[in-house]
């Protein structure tokens, strides 16, 4: 009876229906923060998004996350300057 059960759920957790079940278990309870402004970057061929937001626990600090189609990075300054 035990082995049917974990095939049963190996089975479960293995169907496209279920692709995003592991990030939901692994982050279950961690707060899910609102970026301040998003927008998109227009630029030839590279579909650049950009998301700012302010670090909860250093409200001096403006942070920015551009992602592209070929790379992203994070960068960070302090908006006391």
């Amino acid at each position: 009876m035990r082995i049917k059960l974990i095939a049963f759920i190996v089975i479960l957790l293995l169907t496209p229906a279920h692709a995003g079940l592991w990030e939901k278990i692994t982050t279950m309870g961690v707060k899910t923060v609102t970026p301040t402004s998003e927008y998109l970057i227009e630029t030839p061929g590279w579909n650049v998004r950009v998301y700012e937001w302010t670090p909860a626990d250093n409200p001096n600090t403006r942070c920015l996350f551009a992602a592209g189609s070929q790379k992203g990075g994070v960068a960070c300054y302090s908006i006391n300057d």
